[in-house]
């Protein structure tokens, strides 16, 4: 009886569910990888951005870690996950920065390669701030990320981002 009932635990544990739905992040799959952009601020020196975002073990999420590279060395600067919410049927992104500010975030896919992400950022004395980003995939191996926040009635960029996919060399 036993070994029947191990059995049937083991085929439902690997039989697909009926009716199950496609997965919601798979859309965005093609961001695994590792990115690198160059940025020439005004002030200051100039930056190098690198994101690696990389599948979680059971492909139900995925992570992300920005480090910034300058002339003086490297700092991580965010840490984040995106997931499929299934209660609330949206995708979702929890960063959490260097000083220990959290930014909780949704995204919508808005057609043609874009996706729009709605974020609030809690930052590390508790006030809070709305903020706007758009991504954008402009090929297979270049994506535009633009932020915005708020000034007025109105939504202004502030940082604009043209990550390029670093291509690793093929294994002798």
């Amino acid at each position: 009886m036993s070994r029947s009932l191990h059995a049937a635990v083991l085929l439902l544990l690997l039989a697909p569910t009926a009716g199950r739905a496609a997965d919601p992040l798979a859309e965005l799959g093609w961001l695994v990888g590792d990115w690198t952009a160059d940025l020439a601020p005004p002030k200051g020196d100039p930056l190098t951005v690198n994101v690696s975002y990389s599948w979680a073990i059971h492909r139900k999420s995925f992570d992300y870690a920005i480090v910034f590279k300058t002339k003086d060395g490297e700092v991580a600067q965010y840490a984040g996950h995106f997931y499929w919410h299934p209660g609330a049927k949206e995708i979702r992104m929890l960063q959490i920065d260097r000083g220990g500010q959290v930014t909780e975030a949704t995204l919508t896919a808005a057609g043609d390669g874009k996706w729009t992400q709605k974020n609030r950022l809690t930052r590390a004395d508790g006030s809070t701030q709305e903020q706007r980003a758009e991504l954008t995939r402009l090929g297979d191996d270049t994506f535009l990320f633009r932020a915005f926040v708020p000034k007025g009635d109105e939504w202004v960029e502030g940082l604009k981002v043209q990550y390029r996919r670093v291509k690793t060399p093929p294994k002798k």
